[in-house]
Formats: C-alpha cells, structure tokens, sequence
C-alpha cells in the first residue's frame, strides 16, 4: 500500500489528538482497553532522535484502521503526549499500556528520546528489528550477525513497488546531510509534503512485515516469539540507564 493510497492527517491541535486517540484506541471504551487483538505500528522522526535530540513527529497506525497519524510534535510540544480526551485517554496512555501492542523497526533511538525527553515509559513493546534477526537465526541454511535496516528488510520481504522507493528517496534528499539535506527540515513548518507522504509509508508497512517475519518462523516460532519480546523490551529499557547505549 503506497503512501498516497491512505488518509494522511497531521496533527497539529488537541483537537485532532482526540480523533487520534479514538482512532488508535478503535472504541470508546473508558477503562483503557483497546478493541481486540489491536497493534500500533509506530514510527519517529527527529533531529539527532535519541535523548539528546529533538522529536519532531510520532507516526501512528492501527492495524484497523486506514489512516496513518503524524504527530506534530514540533508544534504541539508535551501537549501531542498528554492531552486526554473525555474518556482520560491519550498518547502517552496509549503507548504506556501494557494492553496495546505497538511495532516499531529498530526500538532504540526512539525509545531513548520519548522516555528522557518526554517521560514516556513505553509497554507491550516488539521490536521488529529483534523479529527480523530472529527470522533469519532459526533457519539451519541461514545465518547473520548483522542488524538489517527497515529499508532492506521492506525490500526482501515486501517487494515494494518502485513509487515506494521514490517517496524514500525524496525524502532522504531533504533530509540527509550525506545527500546535501539536513535534518533541521523536519522541524521546519508547513511540513514539506514529500516529507509527509515519507514519513507516513513505511509506519503502513510494518504490521505487514510482522505478519510476514512471524510466518516465517514457522513451528518454532512460540520459542523464538518469546525471546523477541524479552529482547524488544530490553532495548526499551536501555533507555533508562544513566547513559545511552549507542546502536549498533
């Protein structure tokens, strides 16, 4: 699914927080609990994004849901976490839940920045860099020690179409210093609109890549379920130490 063939909405005021909240959440249930079976797929980006950076837009998509969410942290500041609608819900509820699952690809810079910028303790974590790894190390013919990046891992598994490519590209060109961009461009507003169709694409992909790595696991994948998520939670929680863990 292309970037253009989903509902895009920025938000940048507490009212659209709340149609965010209620979207992710996907009922209005007032005891904090999500509709069933329920993942957020979960994305960040940011100037130097860890925690002595800047978050400039949280993406959000419920695997129910055809719209993708981009946070306008810039604008909104501590307000995009904790505005409550009227049932006392928000995103720092949502993303602090142990009853909501949320995906990200590679945990830890964003991790690093929503606990010691924004005080977010992030539950019900997986990390499907963790899933990825996984995937290949259970295979007897397959064998890696290296951490695949969420662009080679969407090219292997996916086969994205060429206009994916093109979204990444352009946006990478704004934003990458090694291709004359620079990463001030994300805070910058009006949000450039590449800009937006790149950083709402690859949030859509993830819960399709998880489906697709778990497949793959095959029978042995209750065994290794449980080390990715003992895995992807110790990475959140790295986060928290007195220093950052550098990638890697």
């Amino acid at each position: 699914m292309s970037a253009r063939a989903i509902d895009i909405q920025l938000v940048a005021s507490t009212e659209l927080i709340e149609s965010c909240v209620a979207d992710l959440y996907g009922t209005p249930n007032v005891d904090d609990q999500p509709s069933p079976g329920t993942t957020i797929a979960v994305d960040l980006e940011g100037i130097n994004l860890c925690r002595d950076g800047q978050v400039c837009i949280v993406q959000l998509k419920s695997d129910t849901s055809k719209t993708v969410w981009l946070l306008n942290v810039t604008a909104l500041g501590q307000t995009a976490f904790d505005h409550q609608d009227s049932h006392g819900r928000s995103i720092r509820t949502l993303l602090e839940s142990t009853n909501i699952k949320k995906i990200f690809y590679d945990v830890r810079n964003d991790a690093d920045a929503l606990y010691n910028n924004h005080d977010i303790d992030m539950k019900s974590v997986c990390d499907l860099q963790i899933l990825e790894l996984a995937y290949w190390r259970q295979s007897k013919w397959m064998r890696t020690i290296f951490l695949n990046g969420l662009y080679r891992a969407v090219t292997v598994y996916l086969s994205p179409p060429p206009e994916w490519r093109r979204v990444k590209d352009a946006g990478r060109a704004l934003f990458s210093p090694e291709e004359g961009g620079s990463y001030e461009v994300l805070a910058k507003r009006p949000l450039d609109p590449q800009l937006l169709q790149y950083c709402a694409q690859d949030v859509v992909l993830l819960a399709e890549l998880e489906a697709k790595l778990r497949t793959g696991l095959g029978s042995s994948g209750t065994n290794w379920n449980a080390r990715v998520d003992t895995a992807s939670e110790k990475r959140v929680n790295e986060a928290k130490l007195s220093y950052r863990v550098p990638d890697g």
